[in-house]
């Protein structure tokens, strides 16, 4: 119910759960680090609606959709006010109609069409990378592929100085590995945050004075131009959330990959296979598992009564495995079947930088398979989440390379 009248929704099997409490359960408890598929299926198993640590948890499929599409129940921004930001985190700390405006502003410049013309330059980069790793008889992924690789597309894509990209690095671990323990912003070290700060503010007024072809001068030059403050918003989000995101994507791909020869072949024999398989990986294993919202009304979900500014989180990744008709065996990677997925978010708030992960995820495969064909890990390795965390992620990944 919100203001006294029903709420409009599709009818699902998750509304014939009537219990007018939501269960608890300890998400943090939840076996996540050796195996997701099992550590969901206990979430799921344990109700439509559970209370987490203060948190109501959404854990079917057509709840989270319902949630992710009706942003004037669910509120991203009071959600993300709790974090005492200091920047405007554009655009996923705001709700339409400014999110609307971010996202008209934003758009054009990560369309399947604009994130063309970058293309060759990605693509000589990615393969400059692998040419090295694949002279080498072992690699350690995360380490000389997946870590460095956003951050030089970060880096391409807003026209700042590739060699900065060590230091880039440094700054967003630092701050991200901070962020996992305290959950604030406020009880940071500061001293990342603000060296990171001062970097972007010095560049972005650089950008104002001589604008360049790339996406930093554009939306500071757009006919509806964001502001100082904005655009630094702007660059910590993707800073911190775009690169770990696609990082820890390129980890899950190549340990499947590595564990199942059987997909790899199919992927080298058929290059077009590898968008379906980049699909699947970001369904299975999507680094950004959940997103927080707050109820601005007393809403019913699944027979449970939200109260207003009750807390709320969306589980995607539980989402994702959830067995229907459609989506049938959830927990294997399938890239024969077109299965719609949670693993960008969804309604209004979809990821704005999907596209350009996908492209990312699909260069990396591609190459990769271009110079290595036989790769594995190392004989009792055992890829592991650290968990919890706020970003689904493999600290290492080691590879043996050639013929085993």
């Amino acid at each position: 119910m919100v203001g006294g009248e029903a709420v409009l929704r599709p009818k699902t099997a998750t509304l014939t759960f009537v219990s007018g409490k939501a269960a608890k359960f300890d998400l943090l408890a939840a076996p996540m680090s050796h195996d997701r598929g099992e550590g969901w299926r206990q979430v799921r198993a344990a109700g439509p609606v559970l209370l987490s640590n203060g948190r109501y948890l959404l854990t079917r499929r057509d709840d989270v959709e319902w949630a992710l599409r009706n942003p004037e129940l669910f509120s991203s921004r009071e959600a993300f006010a709790m974090m005492n930001s200091p920047l405007p985190l554009v655009p996923i700390a705001f709700d339409p109609p400014e999110h609307t405006r971010y996202r008209k502003i934003l758009q054009p410049f990560f369309s399947p069409r604009a994130l063309a013309s970058l293309l060759p330059g990605l693509q000589s980069q990615i393969d400059e990378t692998i040419d090295a790793i694949a002279k080498k008889s072992e690699c350690e992924v995360m380490a000389e592929l997946a870590v460095p690789y956003p951050s030089t597309v970060f880096l391409t894509l807003f026209g700042l100085p590739l060699e900065d990209r060590e230091r880039l690095i440094v700054w967003k671990d630092a701050v991200i590995g901070l962020g996992n323990s305290s959950g604030t912003i406020e009880n940071l070290d500061p001293a990342p945050a603000i060296e990171l700060f001062g970097y972007l503010v010095d560049h972005i007024g650089r950008k104002r004075a001589e604008p360049a072809d790339d996406v930093l001068s554009q939306v500071l030059t757009a006919d509806d131009p964001l502001t100082d403050d904005e655009a630094i918003g702007l660059s910590f989000l993707f800073v911190l959330a775009g690169l770990d995101t696609v990082t820890s994507a390129i980890g899950f791909a190549l340990n499947h990959l590595a564990n199942h020869p059987d997909v790899r072949q199919r992927l080298i024999d058929d290059p077009k296979l590898v968008p379906s398989f980049v699909d699947e990986i970001i369904r299975l294993e999507p680094p950004a598992y959940m997103v927080p919202r707050v109820a601005t009304e007393e809403v019913e979900v699944a027979g449970v009564r939200i109260p207003k500014g009750g807390e709320v989180v969306m589980l995607l990744a539980a989402a994702n495995r959830e067995e229907t008709e459609e989506n049938p065996n959830p927990d294997s990677l399938d890239i024969d079947l077109l299965r719609r997925h949670w693993g960008f978010g969804g309604g209004p708030h979809r990821c704005v930088g999907a596209h350009l992960a996908r492209m990312e995820l699909t260069l990396v495969v591609t190459a990769w398979h271009e110079r290595i064909t036989e790769y594995r890990t190392p004989p009792g390795f055992a890829a592991t989440v650290d968990w919890p965390r706020p970003v689904f992620g493999l600290d290492e990944l080691p590879l043996l390379l050639g013929p085993g």
